[in-house]
């Protein structure tokens, strides 16, 4: 476009006559060029021998042109003598920072100079407590200059990469004091960071504390984080803080019986939960048949249980994972505590072999309760108690070992037993000299041990190397005599059951750069199932007529499995954890294996919600059958085999999830539906303890399909003298199988609909703690028969000492009606002294179903004359005070 401009001759000025559309548009064309043709200028210009500074003064003060950059970066960086003529101000520029480790970057119409790009550096080591040494699990490290972060790994161990040769970091752990730090930051940074305790902040933590990442951004779902304080600061069982009893507390976890600790997660069995204890694989993890977990508060130091959207570095189970680290020992000092219950005791004791190079911990717990219990139990039987034990023990050890600074070797051990001991006898002096004596024996335990090799092979790779080894055993020895008119018969029954794992397994966590944070690893696994050895002995005046041995020998199987996954930040607002897990079984000859996808994703909402969604496919090779959720002599460990199928669950989760209120509360909701192919239970009326038939454990049972389904709520405060959360589950679960109810699909045994949780704990004064918990659900389901029959006995099994009714229930359905909803309100109160000396005395008053709610620990139907049934419960738990008093020094 030409533009005309109308000057008069004789004046020498412009005369604007008149502007048309066109005119107007020319000239701010013009101007616009004539602005980006002033940034960057034509100069003529001599710079001397000088520093750089100098030099971007005499450009700025030529060209008229603003240099912004730091002075700091640019002083006293020598630059050669250089001529320019008609140069342009962008290749003086050019060429002044060639040699240098600076460049220039055009920024909303500015110049800037910065500091060249260099290759991304990574930052790498642990995070520790700065008094013991203790290596922190889920420590925040952020940088706010980047929106870039990660978090320790389950040894304390973080790896990041930052493309800048200093960054801001900050650390940050619940009950530690945040750290913000500037870290010069080189190609290959090793450093390990030391955090302070705040003794300012509460001892009682909330249940996902341990991560600052908010809820929202993280890619995983139904996870919840539990640290060791949290559990401590519950009102206590006969004394005794319980781990499985607060794991019960959380959404879509359900209890077993009263006043057990099993877990039942979404619908999910027992033998469907995966609990790690460093690793290993815990069987049975519970003491005095259920009452008690067995867990030792005092050594533990993080609890995190997955209820779904399953990590693939996890394989085994279909419900969920519960996995239990233990404290490392203190490597400076040493310390310990000391905690005395109505039932138990409990005494920790950590320090240093080496102060920073070798340190242990050891734990021990016992009951006493057989003898505060003996005494009521002998006046309440009309029979002479002659021998009564029932206590349990357990022991926890660990000794790390520094090698060097990337090389730690930890040993862990850990051995529990439980015995109960019943022997009785009575004798009535008639003409008939009748009388009898009994002798019950139970044992079972576990024993567990690791020796773990963690490894630093780069600025980006750590490894966990690792041998285990876990063994459970239950023992059961009955005996039983009885003379009457001259007729003496004795019966003997022996069962011995249980499960022995040995293996190896390697770990690598890769993290390339803060979006991608890449874990794979592999196992192998050597299997001994014994799967209910029975013995049956009876004799009569001293001739043997009955005689077997269950002709189940020991079964061994082997596993494998093979796992990638990777939690990668595609877009600030979607992230995805997406893995595969690979796994084989061979046992018998049959070889079973199971690929298995897991993807778990989120996606930030307006609003700053995040939309979470997950699918899981768990395979198990392991099977319990069970009658109860308590141990039993009838509890079996048995394996797939060529018969049996192994167990498979697929899950579907979706959910939404925010901090809110200033952070203060964590506000998550999901909905789940999980389906579950080969689940086993005992044909109708199969009891393979107590069964005269010469039938093996895969005779009696009958495997079909499950479904669960529901909605949890999670609000939980983190912050303030007032802490806790609120748990609410709805939720369905069914099982449908072959031979039991008919083949007709029937509601689970522990199908509750309806479950809420209120959880608060109050820092009443500084040395005044109260904790209340109450707890809802609605009824669970009970098999009611609607008539009965006579029936014909053996002589045989009459005689035995598992002594048969002398008829026959007719039952038109499973579970076909409910009982009574069931509530408790559990309250305690934290006494804590601060010795001048440094030891901290906390005296503990509990008391359990506060308000005496006779909630049924098992129902008795009795059928009277008429015909008429009458449903009577039994309370296990009514209003329950109990005190503990611990020492740490």
């Amino acid at each position: 476009m030409d533009c005309i401009t109308n000057r008069h001759a004789g004046k020498g000025k412009v005369l604007s006559r008149s502007f048309n559309l066109s005119m107007l548009l020319c000239l701010f064309l013009s101007w616009h060029t004539t602005q980006a043709q002033d940034n960057n200028p034509r100069l003529s210009i001599n710079i001397p021998a000088t520093t750089l500074d100098v030099a971007l003064r005499m450009l700025e003060q030529q060209s008229k042109v603003p240099l912004s950059y730091e002075n700091t970066r640019v002083r006293n960086i020598p630059v050669k003598a250089r001529h320019y003529t008609g140069t342009p101000l962008e290749t003086i520029l050019k060429e002044l920072l060639e040699e240098t480790k600076m460049t220039f970057l055009k920024k909303n119409g500015n110049i800037l100079i910065v500091p060249r790009p260099r290759q991304p550096g990574t930052l790498s080591g642990y995070v520790e407590d700065q008094a013991s040494g203790e290596r922190l699990i889920g420590v925040s490290l952020a940088v706010p200059e980047y929106q870039a972060g990660t978090t320790t790994n389950s040894f304390g161990f973080f790896s990041i990469t930052i493309p800048a040769d200093s960054i801001r970091i900050r650390l940050s752990y619940i009950g530690y004091q945040r750290v913000d730090t500037m870290i010069l930051l080189s190609a290959d940074t090793r450093l390990n960071f030391k955090l302070v305790p705040d003794r300012r902040l509460l001892d009682v933590v909330t249940v996902r504390a341990a991560r600052e990442e908010r809820i929202q951004e993280t890619s995983q779902m139904s996870m919840i984080n539990l640290p060791a304080s949290q559990i401590a600061a519950m009102p206590r069982f006969f004394g005794e803080a319980d781990l499985l009893k607060t794991l019960q507390l959380l959404p879509g976890v359900k209890q077993g019986a009263e006043g057990t600790s099993a877990i039942l997660v979404r619908g999910g069995t027992p033998d469907q939960n995966l609990i790690l204890l460093d690793g290993a694989p815990l069987y049975n993890p519970s003491h005095l048949l259920g009452i008690f977990s067995t867990f030792n508060t005092s050594a533990l130091k993080d609890v995190t249980l997955y209820k779904g959207a399953f990590p693939a570095r996890y394989g085994g189970r279909l419900s969920s994972v519960v996995d239990v680290s233990t404290k490392d020992g203190d490597m400076r000092e040493l310390h310990g505590d000391v905690s005395i219950g109505l039932l138990a005791s409990q005494v920790t004791v950590e320090g240093p072999v080496k102060k920073d190079k070798t340190s242990f911990i050891i734990s021990g717990r016992r009951t006493y309760s057989d003898l505060i219990a003996k005494p009521f139990i002998k006046n309440s039987y009309d029979r002479e108690i002659d021998k009564f034990v029932m206590y349990f023990y357990d022991i926890n050890a660990k000794v790390q070992h520094v090698i060097s600074d990337k090389d730690r070797l930890f040993f862990s051990l850990y051995h529990g037993r439980d015995k109960m001991r019943v022997s009785e006898k009575l004798e009535v002096k008639t003409p008939d000299n009748y009388r009898s004596a009994s002798d019950l024996l139970i044992q079972w335990g576990n024993t567990t041990g690791t020796v773990r090799w963690n490894h630093v092979f780069s600025k980006n790779l750590f490894a966990n190397t690792m041998l285990l080894g876990s063994r459970y055993q239950f023992k059961t020895n009955t005996y039983n005599e009885n003379l009457y008119q001259g007729e003496f018969i004795a019966d003997k029954l022996q069962l011995n059951s249980g499960i022995q794992d040995y293996g190896a397994k390697i770990d690598f966590d890769y993290r390339p750069r803060p979006a991608h944070s890449i874990r794979m690893g592999s196992s192998y696994m050597f299997r001994v199932f014994t799967p209910g050895t029975i013995r049956k002995r009876q004799t009569e005046n001293g001739t043997v007529i009955l005689d077997s041995l269950s002709d189940n020998r020991n079964i061994h199987g082997s596993e494998i499995d093979l796992y990638a996954e990777d939690d990668w930040t595609i877009h600030k607002k979607f992230k995805v954890n997406a893995g595969l897990h690979w796994s084989a079984f061979l046992v018998q000859g049959r070889f079973y294996n199971s690929l298995q996808p897991r993807i778990s994703m989120r996606y930030l909402l307006p609003g700053d919600w995040g939309l979470k969604a997950s699918y899981t496919r768990m395979t198990q090779y392991i099977h319990l059958l069970a009658n109860n959720s308590i141990t039993l002599p009838t509890d079996l460990w048995v394996p797939a085999t060529k018969k049996i199928l192994p167990q498979q669950a697929d899950q579907y989760a979706i959910g939404i999830a925010r901090n809110v209120f200033r952070n203060k509360f964590e506000f998550s909701v999901e909905g789940y539906y999980k389906r579950m192919q080969n689940v086993i239970e005992y044909k109708e009326g199969a009891d393979y303890v107590t069964s005269s038939r010469n039938e093996t454990w895969q005779d009696q049972v009958t495997n079909g399909t499950a479904e669960a389904y529901g909605l949890e709520v999670l609000l939980q405060k983190k912050t303030g003298r007032f802490t806790g959360w609120m748990a609410y589950t709805w939720a369905w679960s069914y099982r449908i199988l072959p031979e039991v109810n008919f083949g007709k699909k029937f509601p689970y045994k522990y199908d509750r609909r309806h479950d809420l949780h209120l959880v608060g704990m109050y820092k009443l004064r500084k040395n005044i703690e109260l904790t209340g918990v109450w707890t809802y659900q609605s009824a669970q389901p009970f098999t009611v028969p609607l008539a009965e029959y006579e029936i014909v006995q053996d002589p045989v099994r009459y005689a035995n000492w598992y002594t048969s009714n002398n008829s026959i229930e007719y039952v038109n359905g499973r579970n076909n009606v409910r009982i009574a909803s069931y509530h408790r309100l559990d309250l305690g109160v934290n006494f804590i002294r601060h010795k001048r000396n440094g030891n901290i005395r906390t005296w503990n008053v509990s008391i359990l179903n506060a308000y005496n709610r006779k909630n049924a620990f098992f129902y008795m139907l009795d059928i009277a004359q008429g015909g008429e049934a009458q449903l009577t419960g039994t309370t296990l738990l009514p209003i329950m005070p109990s005190f503990s008093y611990n020492l740490k020094f």
